[in-house]
């Protein structure tokens, strides 16, 4: 999408959570096609297609006050997407129609831009709930890209005592993002 597109959709999206209906079917009508397009791709059924695309509106606009969204084309796609696995999910499908969700490319610049911000957001998470000197040490570490040797001495604190916090930390981030990868799986 163009930066002018950007800030139109950004704009627009700022209406509606401040519950203006105008911007609201300005958006809709902005991402329709797209949306309806790429969830009869997945679907093979225009009609499905069309009652889980509203579906999808119909909660955004529900949801808008509480939702914290970055890159609301992202959220809409995502969302129309897991809606289509649901449905597989949830009814009988053919091999053809399972084949065809699982090769359906979404642009990068769509669907992983909020990918990476959420990671960003559940890693920062995770590190800010380390112990104090735990999260200190990881931070010079692996942010700061000091050696443990300088990170020891800057603290005055063993070697050893810096292995053991970057060993606790990335022990954390590890369980943390493995429940992270399986639920961007589903």
């Amino acid at each position: 999408m163009e930066d002018s597109a950007k800030v139109a959709v950004g704009f627009l999206a700022e209406g509606i959570k401040n519950s203006d209906r105008k911007s609201f079917n300005a958006l809709i009508d902005l991402l329709w096609e797209p949306m309806m397009g790429y969830a009869a791709s997945m679907l093979m059924d225009d009609h499905i297609a069309k009652d889980l695309v509203q579906d999808v509106w119909a909660d955004y606009w529900q949801r808008k006050q509480e939702l914290d969204i970055h890159d609301i084309k992202a959220y809409l796609y995502k969302a129309v997407r897991y809606r289509c696995y649901n449905y597989f999910r949830d009814r009988k499908f053919n091999e053809t129609q399972l084949e065809a969700a699982h090769s359906i490319f979404v642009a990068p610049d769509v669907e992983q831009h909020e990918d990476s911000i959420e990671l960003s957001r559940r890693i920062n998470g995770t590190i800010q709930s380390l112990p104090k000197r735990c999260q200190e040490v990881f931070i010079l570490s692996r942010i700061n890209n000091f050696s443990n040797g300088e990170i020891a001495k800057k603290l005055n604190i063993s070697q050893r005592s810096v292995e053991n916090q970057i060993s606790l930390a990335l022990r954390k981030l590890r369980k943390d993002l493995t429940i992270v990868r399986l639920f961007s799986f589903l």
